[in-house]
């Protein structure tokens, strides 16, 4: 065993990502099911309030009510959708920085043309 792959004993998943014995295929197939874990945790989250008695209950059971209404249930799901697309986009950024493209532009009054 390479000595530099080792796990400490003291690690856990989260924390010791970059130590796991995984290939780099399993770690980017996980990173991208990780928002989609999220937008259904957030859907199990309301459905579990929506089951509370109380004003708490009558709130998120009204939330689910017009979230999953046919004309509200696409916008609801696209705005989750849409907010899950743009967390992806924000870990990637932080994890690879923002590579801006500069553009060189000729001068163009070189060109004999007229």
């Amino acid at each position: 065993m390479i000595p530099s792959k080792t796990i400490p004993r003291h690690c856990n998943f989260p924390i010791f990502w970059n130590t796991l014995l995984v290939s780099k295929k399993t770690k980017t197939i996980l990173k991208g099911m990780i928002p989609i874990i999220g937008v259904a945790l957030v859907l199990v989250l309301f459905s579990l309030l929506a089951n509370q008695p109380g004003l708490t209950g009558e709130i998120f059971a009204k939330i689910l009510g017009v979230m999953f209404t046919p004309i509200f249930m696409e916008c609801s799901l696209a705005f989750l959708g849409l907010t899950a697309l743009l967390w992806v986009n924000h870990v990637r950024l932080k994890a690879e920085g923002d590579d801006y493209v500069t553009l060189e532009i000729e001068d163009e009054s070189d060109d004999p043309r007229p």
